[in-house]
């Protein structure tokens, strides 16, 4: 049988401990509230985030019959010569930086750029 201890604790201790009793039951209730607030707000949420992924769901399908009904625009030949000039310009840019370059390669690049600036 376990044995029973009593602590003797003055007027002003108890006080404090019943004090501290309190405002630590004061805490943990705050603390439910905001979780119970936090859950309501995160369905609420939820609910959005679905309705928002149906909308551009059908969105999607509108503009898919859009495209399918409307007639195609005849680009004259002149403006498609030059949309396929810049297409291949802005690939020739992209495809001068080789991205496959070692960390140690392009740290290296980076130090001699720094030596050019000083």
């Amino acid at each position: 049988m376990a044995e029973v201890i009593h602590i003797k604790l003055d007027y002003n201790e108890a006080l404090q401990s019943k004090k501290d009793i309190l405002n630590s039951e004061m805490g943990l209730l705050k603390i439910a509230k905001a979780i119970k607030n936090h859950k309501i707000l995160r369905t609420e949420e939820l609910k959005i985030k679905l309705r928002a992924s149906r909308k551009l769901k059908d969105l999607k399908s509108n503009i898919s019959k859009l495209q399918t009904t409307l007639p195609k625009v005849k680009i004259p030949e002149i403006l498609e010569k030059e949309e396929d000039e810049e297409n291949t310009k802005t690939k020739q840019k992209i495809e001068k930086r080789p991205y496959d370059a070692s960390l140690e390669e392009q740290l290296q690049e980076i130090r001699e750029k720094l030596m050019q600036l000083k």
